[in-house]
């Protein structure tokens, strides 16, 4: 007797059905158990859809039968890994996806076989929020589906438009067991961003901060963000953030150069010119993520975001823009 058939139609409704549900819950004005129950839910979603996404591309969702046992389907952590071999992620960064993803399973699996810590509340908020993002650019992209048409976005603190940069962590010594609790979920947390980090990943798809306008407010990285368990004020998470010129560290010829250096010998170096020409196409002055200029500071400054964009341009891609921009007023 060969698997059990599979929907991936039926899979992507009850992934939807379950991404919504943990929206209206997390929405409610007042409710207990909150957070626990919307990342059982906004999980769950991510699980079904990924097996959708398997199926959709031909591949098995069942583990190999064993004699005289039911079929079995793939654990997260197994779709997840079949994802990267398969490489369905598409544009995204398909393991920065998979560490917000992860990061919430680690949360729900404390919810459900123990408790969690009330400390990582905060935390948890800006992982669901960026997980929502995660989610609806997965689901447009695999089955042309777009989530934010179910729903009104203006209610939603758990939704917005692109993603920052990255995040990084302090970690002074916890002095109470439930702060300990904390400051573990925190330490397996840097270890992903960490390593994100390390394979020129994009950070941003893990954590980030948006208002309730649906406008990114804050970019948190590395460079300005610090969270920790704080001592003095018995155990709470707490934030600071640095300024944005720690964020934009470079000048617009560092920023060049640090792209040209990684653009390798496979692709042409970029120019000056070039870095006009796609200033223009793209209004990347107009973008938060990629510039910064201080009223009092004459010299604009580009973050490391730009950096990697920059490095990664096709020489087909710049040549194209190049003659846009030369005929732009012709």
């Amino acid at each position: 007797m060969g698997a059990p058939y599979v929907s991936k139609r039926r899979l992507v409704d009850n992934s939807m059905s379950a991404m919504l549900s943990a929206i209206e819950i997390f929405n409610k004005p007042r409710i207990s158990y909150r957070d626990e129950v919307t990342v059982v839910l906004v999980v769950n979603a991510y699980e079904l859809l990924l097996k959708a996404t398997l199926r959709h591309a031909g591949k098995n969702v069942f583990y190999k039968k064993e004699r005289g046992a039911p079929y079995l389907t793939l654990s997260l952590d197994d779709c997840i890994k079949r994802m990267h071999n398969a490489k369905l992620w598409g544009t995204l960064d398909g393991k920065a996806v998979a560490a917000n993803i992860l990061t919430l399973a680690e949360y729900r699996n404390r919810a459900i076989h123990l408790y969690n810590s009330s400390d990582l509340a905060t935390l948890i908020y800006y992982l669901m929020q960026q997980s929502v993002i995660n989610y609806k650019d997965l689901l447009l992209q695999s089955f042309g589906k777009d989530i934010s048409s179910e729903m009104t976005w203006q209610l939603l603190p758990l939704g917005a438009s692109p993603p920052p940069e990255d995040v990084s962590f302090l970690s002074p010594t916890p002095k109470r067991p439930a702060v300990q609790e904390a400051q573990d979920f925190i330490d397996h947390l840097r270890e992903r961003v960490e390593n994100i980090e390390k394979q020129g990943g994009d950070p941003g798809r893990i954590a980030t901060v948006y208002d309730v306008h649906m406008q990114s407010v804050k970019k948190y990285g590395s460079r300005d963000l610090l969270v920790g368990v704080d001592q003095e004020s018995d155990g709470r998470i707490v934030f600071k953030d640095r300024a944005s010129r720690d964020t934009h560290p470079y000048t617009m010829k560092q920023m060049l150069d640090r792209a040209n250096a990684l653009r390798g010998e496979t692709l042409r170096p970029l120019t000056s010119y070039d870095y006009q020409a796609m200033c223009w196409k793209r209004e990347l002055r107009n973008d938060p993520h990629f510039y910064w200029k201080h009223k009092n500071q004459p010299t604009p400054l580009w973050s490391q975001r730009a950096v990697d964009w920059f490095a990664k341009l096709d020489d087909t891609q710049i040549a194209s823009v190049r003659d846009e921009y030369q005929h732009r007023s012709q």
